[in-house]
């Protein structure tokens, strides 16, 4: 047979010596020491590490470069007289506490302000960004979040749908309808919701810990579970984002799960708070949480800036732990790369997997277990799967973490949809 690519000399994670691979009709088709037959196209790998592509598990596309688009560090640093003056005269809709302590007006009403100007166009431009960046670091799986409200309505939810059809070749995008601000103050949320779903939402967001009271916050987990129910979608909460050791909807979340009967569809971000149980209490919550079978989902970046969640205990338990890049120069977090090696170098020092083996299980973390939380299949290099691969500019798993190696190739079912070429060139030292 003739192969439409082989890649030539790849060096597979754990394994002693190099392989061919070969791909057609952009499944892999061949591993072998040395494959023979002919290939309409060849790369040589040359001994780089060839991996899973990374799957993001929880990113906020809608709001990505809304910093640099309001001129947030713009030089030389100065206010933002128009968003200042949109503040104050901004009806407050309530304070969301928040993990991470900001300075001055609250991130969730300078988005508020910012939303009144959300076109399906400007919304596109900044997720078309995104997902470029999050593609070239070599992230071909994500489940972006996208607001859901009265104040913008579906204008985002309606730009990334669009920008979900036009990447779908070569990248696979989960939308999650999010109730960023929470679903019982506003009688228009249940409709907006349920709207969204209609549109084509692969998942019901919810945010229960946002809400007033423990009562409130279990009748909007039953909101979210009836509605996934009711249209055979997925559940994505976020729990506890905040440093008081009183809020507990992680522990009702998984309740509900084990209740439902929806054991391996639910996934459950941040849930910084179990931190600070009681240790005793905190063992019976990990419990319940490997029991209902749900995804854990850790954002490194964010949660260190805030309350970060027993991620040791968590995989000890045997709980499928994954990551998120979650904001991307917003006004919640001014960094971001959309490279999940960025939050894989985080795991490591958080969960101390700072060994050989340690690295392994932090890589899974963010490639095959984001996978099976988002309920992709056969995400690994093998025949009959996939062609979704990485060739980096590294020949080691410790090499490429150490160097934060450069994704040289990015492989889409077969197809190479990004590249990365960087020089260097070092200036001759002087003799004394």
């Amino acid at each position: 047979m003739v192969y439409d690519l082989v890649l030539r000399r790849a060096q597979l994670r754990q394994h002693r010596d190099t392989v061919d691979i070969g791909i057609t009709d952009g499944r892999i088709v061949a591993i072998a020491p040395r494959i023979e037959a002919p290939a309409r196209d060849e790369i040589d790998a040359a001994g780089r590490l060839v991996t899973e592509p990374f799957v993001d598990c929880h990113f906020h596309v809608d709001k990505a470069f809304t910093g640099v688009t309001m001129g947030r560090f713009r030089y030389p640093l100065r206010s933002l007289p128009e968003i200042d003056a949109a503040f104050a005269a901004e009806a407050r809709a309530g304070d969301t506490g928040g993990a991470v302590p900001y300075h001055g007006p609250h991130p969730l009403d300078l988005h508020r302000v910012l939303k009144r100007r959300y076109t399906i166009e400007n919304v596109a431009e900044r997720v078309g960004k995104a997902l470029e960046l999050a593609l070239v670091h070599g992230t071909l799986a994500m489940r972006v979040f996208v607001d859901v409200d009265p104040i913008q309505r579906l204008t985002a939810l309606r730009a990334v749908l669009g920008a979900r059809e036009r990447v779908a070749d070569r990248m696979s995008v989960q939308v999650c309808a999010f109730p960023q601000d929470g679903l019982l103050d506003s009688p228009e949320m249940a409709t907006l919701m349920e709207e969204a779903m209609h549109l084509g939402a692969d998942v019901v967001g919810g945010i229960p810990w946002v809400e007033p009271d423990d009562t409130a916050a279990q009748a909007h987990i039953d909101w979210c579970f009836s509605l996934a129910r009711r249209f055979d979608r997925g559940v994505h909460m976020l729990c506890d984002d905040t440093p008081d050791p009183n809020s507990r909807t992680l522990e009702m979340v998984a309740a509900r799960t084990i209740r439902d009967g929806y054991q391996g569809r639910v996934a459950a971000s941040h849930n910084g708070a179990l931190r600070l149980y009681p240790d005793e209490h905190a063992a019976k919550v990990i419990d319940l949480v490997r029991q209902a079978e749900m995804h854990i989902v850790v954002i490194p970046s964010l949660n260190l800036l805030g309350t970060l969640t027993r991620v040791e205990e968590m995989l000890a338990a045997g709980i499928n732990v994954c990551c998120g890049q979650d904001d991307l120069d917003n006004f919640f977090y001014p960094l971001g790369r959309a490279n999940m090696l960025d939050a894989m170098h985080l795991i490591v020092h958080i969960a101390h997997l700072a060994t050989p083996q340690g690295f392994e299980t932090a890589y899974d973390i963010v490639t095959r277990q984001g996978a099976r939380a988002l309920g992709l299949e056969r995400y690994a290099i093998e025949a009959g799967a996939d062609a979704n691969l990485l060739i980096f500019e590294g020949k080691t798993l410790h090499e490429v973490l150490q160097m934060q190696a450069d994704r040289a190739y990015v492989i889409a079912r077969g197809r190479v949809v990004a590249t990365t070429t960087r020089l260097w060139q070092v200036a001759p030292l002087t003799q004394a």
